[in-house]
């Protein structure tokens, strides 16, 4: 009968048996815990536990065969011996690992997550930047990729066809007989859209209303043109609004110039449009259209508030500015001389005053105190006469500080800009007037409406008109703006009509300009938008019916204004600039 299998606790008890091994109930408290896969071996010394000191060191004791089998029942049956040489331990990070693992990749959120975003609004935020740890075979983990400052944020769902807009030779400026062709062009396109918009506009009337107007010729009813007349009418609206835009602005940047009384015959109608609009239930991408007319309104103000501060209004301000410090320096020194004069005769006063001998008695004034018509001569000795220098020194206010006063500038007289001002100097500079004729008053006046109405225009169009708009309901326009090599200065170069090209978004409204960019931002989102209605523009109005056709007025007069339309818009030629830049 073959002999009996030994344990592993067995054979580990037979090994180490007669041989001293110190510590071994810590050992062995210590194998409990860790069970059975604490691994055993010669060549490896047992640790040695915190609280051990060698120069405190217990003895060494000699455990017998029976000791250390109870000692390392705890452990239980050892299977499988191990090895009496175990392989070396691996190194922290390995050059090359023979079974790599699954490496964790960057997760993209789920169409679920992405709902839960805003509807339409780029992902903008910026994934974090992983730190480079290694892994548990010693490899670092592969970064999540990283959206390149080149690329344009797109929101979720919104494609941008190409994302780059064709890029057309540049044409350079061109002599003014163009831009007048450009101006009578889009001059009579504008007359055109704003008939057919009033015309379509009038037509969208309950038949029982006194306002219904039937088209002669309506669009069939299964065309888009019957199914959104409403909106089709708004788009020729603020389309005709856009080309009037266009027409006066190309005529300005020919000459160089603002045509102020140009641009005053577009109020009416901007104002009518803007209502239109205003009046209207529309949703968020209409909605931009509404900017676009705040936009246009505000860089006609800004256009009119640069061009008359740089010219006239300035030179005028300038004139009353040099003659009004002139006069000011004077009425200083007029309040400087008098104020010297009073000093010197309330000293002289004085001087006067203290050198005087008192008066010798008359004999008068020794008679007895009953006489009746006796004059007193003394005076009571406690209360003396106070010193007319002092008594105009305590009437005197506080002079001035530097920053206390409302005069700043040149307009301040330079030997107290940085001095106290007597009071009686400030009331006499403050005193200073000047006549200005009318014109100037006017000026003056036109400017600051202007600016304020400028400011509240610029405001309402950025709430509803920005970039977040444009990349949401205007893609391949937003496409066009922002991958753009045109400068600011050059929008004289894209063709209005041009759907593919290059456009730039509208820089800064205070320098004047700005208002080419506008345009041609406005075509780009009619032309846009209109697609998915068939908008067709010039090509889709109602025409226009000649005069014989049509029905004489209220005067007898065949006429095409109806009751709360707004005149053509018509810009006649030959208007004097009131003001040209430098």
């Amino acid at each position: 009968m073959s002999e009996r299998r030994r344990t592993g606790t067995e054979l580990l008890a037979e090994e180490y048996a007669g041989e001293p091994w110190p510590g071994l109930d810590w050992f062995a408290w210590r194998a409990c815990c860790a069970g059975p896969l604490l691994l055993f071996s010669h060549h490896h010394q047992p640790p040695m536990r915190p609280a051990d000191n060698p120069s405190r060191r217990r003895p060494r004791r000699t455990w017998t065969r029976d000791e250390l089998l109870k000692s390392l029942e705890i452990i239980g049956h050892l299977h499988t011996p191990l090895p009496p040489i175990l392989p070396p331990s691996p190194p922290v990070s390995r050059p090359s690992s023979p079974a790599p693992p699954t490496k964790r990749k960057y997760d993209a959120p789920s169409e679920q997550e992405r709902s839960k975003r805003l509807r339409g609004l780029p992902d903008r935020r910026v994934l974090p930047m992983p730190r480079n740890e290694p892994c548990e075979d010693g490899e670092v983990r592969e970064d999540p990729p990283v959206a390149s400052s080149s690329r344009i944020p797109v929101a979720p769902g919104i494609d941008i066809p190409n994302a780059v807009p064709i890029r057309r030779p540049r044409r350079g400026r061109m002599d003014n007989r163009h831009y007048d062709l450009l101006h009578d062009k889009y001059h009579q396109q504008g007359r055109v859209l704003k008939y057919s918009g009033d015309s379509r506009f009038w037509s969208t009337f309950a038949v029982g209303k006194k306002e219904y107007k039937p088209l002669a010729n309506p669009p069939p009813p299964n065309s888009m043109y019957h199914k959104y007349g409403g909106l089709i009418a708004r788009l020729e609206l603020v389309d005709a609004l856009v080309c009037f835009t266009y027409a006066i602005w190309i005529r300005d940047y020919a000459k160089r110039t603002c045509y102020r009384t140009s641009w005053s015959t577009i109020e009416a109608f901007l104002a009518w449009c803007k209502q239109k609009w205003l009046s209207e239930e529309v949703i968020d991408a209409e909605r931009s259209f509404i900017g676009l007319i705040y936009m246009i309104e505000g860089f006609i103000y800004a256009r009119k508030v640069a061009y008359l501060a740089e010219s006239q209004l300035g030179e005028d301000v300038a004139k009353l500015y040099d003659s009004m410090r002139v006069e000011v320096d004077q009425a200083a020194t007029k309040a400087e001389q008098a104020h010297l004069s009073t000093d010197l005769n309330l000293g002289l006063m004085a001087q006067k005053a203290q050198g005087t001998p008192p008066m010798l008695p008359s004999p008068a004034s020794i008679a007895p105190t009953n006489s009746a018509n006796s004059t007193p001569t003394t005076r009571d000795e406690g209360t003396p006469l106070p010193h007319p220098a002092a008594a105009s020194a305590s009437q005197q206010r506080p002079p001035l500080l530097p920053g206390q006063h409302p005069i700043r500038g040149k307009l301040l007289p330079q030997r107290y800009r940085e001095a106290p001002i007597p009071a009686d100097t400030m009331d006499a500079m403050l005193s200073v007037t000047s006549r200005v004729s009318l014109p100037f008053l006017q000026n003056i006046r036109e400017q600051v409406n202007s600016t304020t109405a400028a400011a509240h225009c610029l405001r309402e169009a950025q709430a509803t008109l920005n970039l977040t708009t444009l990349v949401r309901f205007f893609p391949t326009t937003f496409a066009r703006v922002i991958n753009t090599t045109l400068l600011p200065t050059e929008e004289y170069e894209p063709d209005i009509e041009d759907e593919e090209g290059e456009l730039y978004w509208p820089g800064q409204s205070i320098t004047g300009e700005g208002l080419g960019w506008v345009c041609l931002l406005g075509k780009a989102m009619i032309k846009e938008f209109g697609k998915a209605y068939g908008y067709k523009g010039v090509d889709g109005v109602v025409p226009k019916p000649k005069p014989e056709e049509a029905g004489p007025g209220p005067n007898g007069f065949h006429s095409q204004q109806r009751s709360g339309s707004t005149p053509q818009g018509y810009t006649p030629r030959g208007n004097s600039a009131l003001t040209t830049p430098p």
